[in-house]
């Protein structure tokens, strides 16, 4: 047992140490930067954000601006700094200048005394201000002003390290989806998968189902995880994720490869650590050793995404010391691989994006070879429902599957399924 626990955290801190190494550059803003109708040639390379030719440390005043756009190249951007840009400029007087920063004509910055405004013409708004007739009743102005908002609303931008392609967050449901964490970033994470199976119908002749009377499920007790992952560099990046199954700690590392963009076909990212039952034997020193037991993991993410709207993600997983190390000699009666104590498993995981901050998501979890659980003998299934406002992901859930650390979910699988919910909340 002890050979796996080094295994594990000798693997967490090489990915770890990797971060030492020159960091690649995220290349999603620089070519956003550079297929811009009105870039100007004369800038390219990190430090058209950053404050070095390398990238990976603080952005300048331009990088700033960009995310404070919500990392999007807008209009008024444009005008913001004419000088990384080249657009059709009005000067009307020594006050008043007319910036034509939009390719799709649809805008206007006008710049006077100083001050740069927004105009759209097209929704007739300055500053996302709706423009009303001077004469307009105000029940009529209010209907304006409250379908403009709903337009607003609508817009509201998707900070891009808060999802891959179709997918939202950190994760698939259960299976890490690639997404890199910026150098100095905050991901902080919540799951809820409750107990009582869901039953839709004939429920009160199914004791131990939860109906529409127990709202399927949310009424009964559930096995929570509380996580936060942080960047280390813009390559490498530490998670720490604690449920109350077994009271499990799981550490792991995980190092960015690549990311999709119009050069790289796919996301890679490499994931390594370990998960440790009764929270690493911490509090428990003087019990059996087996108790404390420890399963290293490693899993390889790819994923790839097709116009920006439909997403495919395959993780080879391979957990070490998985079968549950205090079960006597009855193990045979009801697990299932128990002649072997480790687990090879091959997640899949797709998404589909039906709005611009809404994905239907569904992953498949089978064991291909080894430990394959006890009580019953089921690969892993779940669907889930992405909803993303910025930088916070809320996702609703159906699962085959209760636990949330890696190498408990690569073997465990349940006949039923039972709601639950993910919360991704992007810090900074």
């Amino acid at each position: 047992m002890a050979r796996y626990l080094a295994c594990g955290l000798r693997l967490a801190i090489v990915l770890f140490l990797s971060g030492s190494a020159p960091a690649f550059a995220m290349p999603q803003f620089l070519q956003m930067f550079r297929s811009d109708p009105f870039r100007n040639p004369a800038f390219d390379g990190c430090n058209t954000c950053h404050m070095s030719p390398e990238g990976g440390d603080a952005r300048n005043m331009f990088g700033q601006a960009f995310e404070s756009a919500g990392e999007r190249i807008t209009t008024l951007l444009r005008a913001q700094f004419p000088d990384r840009f080249i657009y059709p400029v009005s000067k009307v007087s020594e006050t008043l200048t007319i910036h034509f920063s939009d390719p799709n004509n649809k805008q206007v910055v006008v710049e006077a005394g100083g001050m740069k405004n927004l105009v759209d013409v097209e929704r007739k708004t300055v500053n996302d201000t709706p423009a009303v007739f001077p004469s307009a009743p105000a029940a009529a102005t209010s209907a304006v002003s409250g379908t403009q908002a709903a337009e607003r609303r609508s817009e509201v931008p998707v900070d891009p390290y808060a999802r891959e392609g179709a997918f939202f967050g950190s994760n698939v449901v259960n299976l890490p989806n690639g997404k890199p964490q910026r150098a100095g970033g905050w991901d902080f994470f919540i799951g809820h998968r409750f107990s009582s199976p869901i039953c839709l119908v004939d429920c009160f002749n199914k004791p131990g189902t939860a109906g529409p009377a127990d709202l399927f499920g949310f009424d009964s007790a559930a096995v929570v995880g509380y996580g936060l992952r942080v960047g280390v560099s813009d390559h490498v990046s530490v998670f720490v994720l604690r449920s109350n199954l077994f009271k499990t700690i799981s550490l792991s590392s995980a190092l960015q490869v690549s990311r999709q963009s119009a050069t790289m076909p796919l996301t890679l990212q490499v994931r390594g650590g370990v998960d440790g039952k009764n929270n690493f034997g911490l509090y428990r020193r003087s019990h059996n050793p087996a108790e404390r037991q420890y399963s290293p993991f490693i899993q390889v993410v790819t994923t790839r995404t097709f116009k920006d709207r439909i997403s495919f993600t395959a993780v080879p997983t391979f957990a070490f010391n998985t079968r549950d190390e205090t079960r006597g000699d009855d193990i045979p009666g009801f697990a299932f691989g128990f002649q072997h104590n480790h687990t090879i498993a091959l997640g899949l995981g797709t998404g589909v994006r039906v709005l611009p901050s809404v994905s239907l998501v569904g992953e498949f979890i089978p064991r291909l070879w080894g430990f394959r659980g006890e009580f019953t003998d089921r690969p892993g299934v779940s669907i889930g429902l992405q909803k993303s406002t910025f930088r916070h992901t809320f996702e609703l859930l159906i699962s085959r599957q209760q636990p949330m650390t890696v190498a408990q979910y690569s073997f465990q699988g349940l006949d039923t399924f039972r709601i639950g919910f993910n919360i991704y909340r992007k810090l900074r």
